[in-house]
């Protein structure tokens, strides 16, 4: 069957929900990023979107509801056309993307937005994640580490591109130099994924080298901004398996200083001893040296680890994203041609 193109161009992106989780806000970056190249995009979830919350609140992805070549539909299916492509990241969300794939079409119009590395965790989703890899597709992973990670499970033939995470680091962005002399260190935690920063703050408590303040409940970005703002150093507090992990990068666009477990996809951006001090998952005396070094450092130490932390984060600019998917898609359209048959699109 060959399916004939008529020249307009749609993405279709799946969202279980608007709920401003990291992955979430990353597939709606790439409805913004589709807008920029031309393409329709109609975004489905189960849920009613509300304009101005949730994910919605964060200003460059409200602005897909005021883009009118953007639609937002509720628990359906896309309805695939000839020029339709789909993306989706979360793996159960392939259940609802399959069924509308045409007869005779390409599964590399399905495109699988894989964002962590705990996607070949075989406890993960009883499973369902590291077989969805098997399964035909095409992928995008959001870091090296992610792509080396799920490579093995991946059929070779299928087409997997590596676009390296985009963020908006400018709102965390602050320029500091001159070490932290004169008072005691603020060290800043979040409470999200695990409790080893009160544990610290508990073993260091009158301590007077030390100043603990938790994030322990969703903050907007401003505020976001003030606490990374407040603090000389952000205890690194991830998941075990982790994509990008973006709190350490914005931390570091801050001048805040990392101290950081190895939790995957957060080593694309990690230096040891560079730009961030490493410890061992969950290793509270390792935080707790790693704090009592960085009390104890130098000016000029200070300042290296907070400029080439601010280094690193040039590489992870939403407009490069951009222009990798534009690359995925020109090889993905190549792709789909040859494989049904219609010519070059």
């Amino acid at each position: 069957m060959t399916i004939a193109p008529t020249g307009e161009r749609k993405l279709y992106i799946w969202t279980h929900t608007y709920h401003p989780y990291g992955g979430v806000v990353k597939t709606l970056d790439y409805g913004l990023h589709a807008r920029a190249l031309g393409y329709a995009v109609e975004i489905i979830s189960p849920l009613a979107h509300r304009p101005g919350e949730g994910v919605l609140a964060i200003e460059r992805i409200g602005a897909l509801c005021r883009d009118d070549g953007v639609t937002f539909s509720r628990g359906r299916r896309p309805e695939m056309g000839p020029d339709s492509l789909v993306l989706f990241a979360h793996p159960r969300d392939y259940d609802m993307v399959r069924p509308a794939l045409p007869e005779g079409a390409s599964p590399e119009r399905m495109i699988h937005l894989v964002q962590n590395v705990r996607h070949t965790n075989p406890f993960w989703l009883s499973g369902y994640a590291l077989r969805l890899l098997t399964r035909p597709a095409s992928r995008i992973v959001t870091s090296p580490v992610i792509g080396e990670r799920i490579r093995p499970w991946v059929d070779p033939r299928a087409l997997l591109w590596e676009n390296t995470l985009g963020h908006d680091l400018a709102p965390f962005g602050r320029h500091r130099v001159g070490g932290v002399r004169g008072r005691p260190l603020r060290v800043l935690y979040t409470t999200w994924k695990n409790e080893v920063g009160d544990a610290v703050a508990r073993v260091l408590e009158g301590d007077e080298r030390f100043e603990f303040r938790a994030i322990r409940h969703t903050v907007d970005w401003t505020e976001l901004s003030q606490h990374y703002g407040w603090s000389d150093v952000f205890l690194s507090t991830p998941n075990r398996e982790e994509g990008t992990y973006l709190p350490g990068l914005e931390a570091m666009a801050a001048g805040s200083l990392v101290v950081t477990p190895d939790a995957g996809g957060n080593m694309d951006y990690c230096r040891p001893d560079e730009n961030c001090l490493m410890v061992g998952f969950g290793a509270v005396d390792d935080y707790r040296g790693a704090l009592a070094a960085l009390a104890e450092a130098s000016e000029e130490r200070i300042d290296s680890l907070r400029s080439a932390g601010y280094a690193v984060t040039g590489n992870f600019g939403l407009e490069r994203e951009q222009a990798g998917f534009g690359a995925f898609l020109d090889s993905l359209w190549s792709r789909i041609a040859a494989f049904e048959g219609t010519g070059e699109r």
